[in-house]
């Protein structure tokens, strides 16, 4: 049995060592679990605290899971009684203990906003209720990060944008680098958007250098989604594909067009398939197998479209019955 007695003090918290809390503070009880952990990209573990005002309100939390438990070996079998932790944000510190009983944490919180933030916070965002706040402060929504979005040019977002923003990763940074890769003044659903789905300035460096420039925001997130990567390109590129659209590639991704598939169809006897014939080809099921099959019953100088008409028209059922 022991008690620990922790501060967590996390990056872009400015807290004024003579803030005074407003009067309303929230509570409720959280629950962790030490088998629900994951790692950063610099290697550190963190650790998701849920925390709940009731049955049906529920807020996400994260932490370095040493900073939580105390300790940097802790493990699913690790108990402890009577922890007590903070996490301290400028929108204000939340306060936990609790107990960790084979490595399942459960306990009290606490939340009393910081009266600065909420003041200065108030100037431009009229009353926020405590719960805002606490978003806020569970998101790492500081002063000093909203006054950088100031600088780029976001001066009147909302709480939900600035909340959003934090989650998916839309720093000052970011939107300084997009900004150098020719997008400026983006809306704040376009940069989240292009977070989530993984536009990155490199990623749009990377096309431009395979003259893929000026593509706008939705086709960038398309290409994203549909795995549309520089390195499909060039493979393609090795195979005599040097003009394809956007939109071409994108087709091509989505319907399982594939550099194997390519290679296949020109060892039987299909080089210099055009991209959208490629598609067709694809969309209804002429496979390599389904063209051996073809010229194993005679058919050896079929077209494209010969293929496709074949398989759409019965083609399939035929050679099945055939072969029965």
């Amino acid at each position: 049995m022991r008690t620990l007695l922790l501060t967590l003090s996390l990056a872009g918290a400015t807290i004024p060592s003579d803030a005074v809390q407003s009067t309303e503070t929230l509570a409720g009880t959280w629950r962790a679990s030490l088998n629900d952990t994951w790692n950063r990209r610099d290697g550190e573990e963190w650790i998701n605290l849920q925390l709940y005002r009731d049955e049906s309100r529920t807020f996400g939390f994260s932490a370095p899971l040493r900073d939580v438990v105390g300790a940097s070996g802790a493990s699913s079998r690790w108990s402890a009684r009577n922890v007590r932790f903070s996490v301290q944000r400028d929108a204000g510190t939340v306060d936990f203990q609790g107990d960790f009983n084979e490595g399942r944490g459960s306990g009290t919180w606490r939340f009393p906003p910081n009266a600065s933030y909420v003041s200065a916070m108030r100037q431009s965002y009229g009353e926020l209720s405590t719960e805002q706040v606490l978003k806020l402060a569970i998101h790492d929504v500081s002063r000093s990060f909203i006054a950088e979005l100031q600088g780029q040019g976001y001066s009147k977002l909302s709480v939900d944008e600035l909340v959003k923003m934090r989650i998916h990763g839309v720093t000052p940074a970011f939107i300084q680098e997009i900004k150098a890769a020719g997008y400026d003044k983006l809306p704040v659903e376009d940069l989240v958007r292009m977070r989530i789905h993984g536009v990155t300035p490199e990623y749009i460096r990377e096309l431009r250098d395979l003259g893929y420039a000026k593509l706008d925001v939705e086709e960038l997130v398309k290409m994203r989604i549909h795995g549309v990567t520089p390195a499909f390109i060039r493979e393609l590129r090795a195979l005599g594909y040097k003009d394809l659209s956007a939109r071409d590639l994108e087709k091509m991704r989505i319907h399982g067009v594939s550099v194997e598939f390519i290679k296949e169809l020109r060892d039987l006897g299909y080089a210099n398939v055009s991209a959208e014939n490629l598609v067709r080809l694809r969309i209804h099921g002429v496979t390599p197998s389904f063209i051996r099959d073809i010229k194993a019953a005679g058919f050896k100088d079929m077209s494209p479209d010969d293929l496709v008409d074949f398989s759409i028209h019965g083609g399939r059922r035929w050679l099945k019955k055939r072969a029965g």
